[in-house]
């Protein structure tokens, strides 16, 4: 597998990486939770060796087949892992989508703000990419507020057919003029 080795968004606070087999254990933990299942998926995580098959196929493939994708996001001074923070390239989508979670004991920090601002300042610098979109579950309204506090602009519903279901749909736009 040849994955990215850099460079890799960073703010203050935080650190991203590209996750292996020993973050199992946060990845079962964060995927587990009730708002990971409610706003994002049950993606049938539930033992640390489903959690670090995940990881192998789908986040590392992922960044093997696009160059980018959801960087583990850790404390600069502690280590500790955090969340999950970056760009996930969608067949149904036109841009590539700004995607992030956090674990709830995580939130209410700024870490999900200050992460995304990361990577946004990241694909400004390293990319010559003109947009991104997000999309959020239609109730997750916290995480809509985020995307509207970091300048995207809501640009209604859409259907996806990885979920099946409506998101709402977010457009960023970089200025690359200035």
């Amino acid at each position: 597998m040849t994955l990215p080795d850099g460079p890799f968004p960073q703010s203050e606070r935080l650190v991203f990486r590209l996750p292996t087999k020993d973050d199992a254990p946060f990845y079962r933990q964060m995927m587990n939770e009730p708002d990971y299942h409610r706003f994002i998926a049950d993606r049938g995580i539930r033992t640390d060796a489903d959690a670090a098959g995940y990881i192998e196929n789908k986040t590392l493939a992922h960044f093997e087949k696009h160059r980018v994708g959801l960087w583990l996001v850790e404390h600069k001074q502690t280590g500790e892992p955090l969340g999950a923070c970056g760009l996930v390239v969608r067949d149904d989508l036109d841009y590539p989508d700004l995607g992030y979670a956090f674990c709830e004991k995580n939130r209410g920090q700024g870490y999900a703000l200050e992460a995304a601002q990361a990577v946004l300042d990241h694909v400004r610098k390293n990319t010559s990419l003109e947009r991104l979109c997000a999309i959020t579950h239609i109730e997750n309204a916290r995480s809509a507020r985020l995307l509207l506090k970091l300048g995207f602009v809501a640009e209604g519903r859409r259907y996806l057919a990885t979920y099946d279901d409506m998101s709402d749909y977010f457009l960023f736009h970089f200025n690359r003029s200035a």
